[in-house]
């Protein structure tokens, strides 16, 4: 007996793919008649979807499918402008991400902190290494991630980590596996993929 999906279902209008729609991005027309990123995907009106992908989203605006799709009432499509809405929009979901991972007490801040849960081997699913650290410590700290299969980024510098944990500069975190660790990784995956492509 087939598996029936019950997650709503939406299709790309740049590549024309199916899939679950909180896999897509949404886009709406605000009064203005300007596109708008809804990434949370809760503005009211009809939406359109592509992919997260800035190759798609280039791509529905060459072939005009957001303004097929909301039947002219969308203005001139600048797709540069919806990349990088779309790029902040991932990467504010990664600091409240971030910001819920201090609250509940699943993240590790700290270079000596972070280390040592490495060299122990505990159970962290991700680091965060700041931009602006050492070349020689960000280095150490991902070979040492590498041999445990733990997944590291480089984003922010250290005032904006420490900012977001609420303590002075860190050059380094890491948050602990679980559900909160997974959907952290979703975004780092996705604003990985976004900066590649651009």
């Amino acid at each position: 007996m087939a598996v029936v999906n019950k997650n709503p279902q939406r299709t790309c209008v740049a590549c024309r793919q199916t899939k679950d729609k909180k896999q897509l991005v949404r886009y709406v027309v605000a009064p203005d008649g300007m596109l708008l990123v809804d990434y949370r995907q809760r503005l009211p009106g009809r939406g359109a979807y592509t992919c997260v992908s800035s190759e798609c989203l280039h791509d529905a605006v060459k072939k005009n499918a957001f303004q097929r799709c909301f039947k002219g009432q969308t203005c001139s499509v600048d797709s540069t402008a919806l990349v990088q809405q779309l790029t902040m929009a991932v990467e504010q979901k990664i600091l409240n991400l971030i910001g819920m991972s201090r609250k509940s007490g699943q993240f590790i801040a700290g270079t000596n902190a972070v280390v040592e849960a490495l060299k122990k081997g505990s159970s962290l699913a991700l680091i965060i290494i700041a931009k602006d650290i050492s070349a020689s410590l960000g280095r150490k700290i991902e070979t040492l991630a590498l041999k445990g299969h733990i997944y590291t980024a480089r984003l922010y510098d250290k005032q904006m980590i420490g900012q977001m944990l609420g303590k002075e500069e860190r050059s380094v975190m890491a948050v602990h596996v679980g559900l909160l660790a997974d959907s952290l990784l979703n975004e780092l995956h996705k604003y990985r993929q976004l900066v590649r492509e651009n």
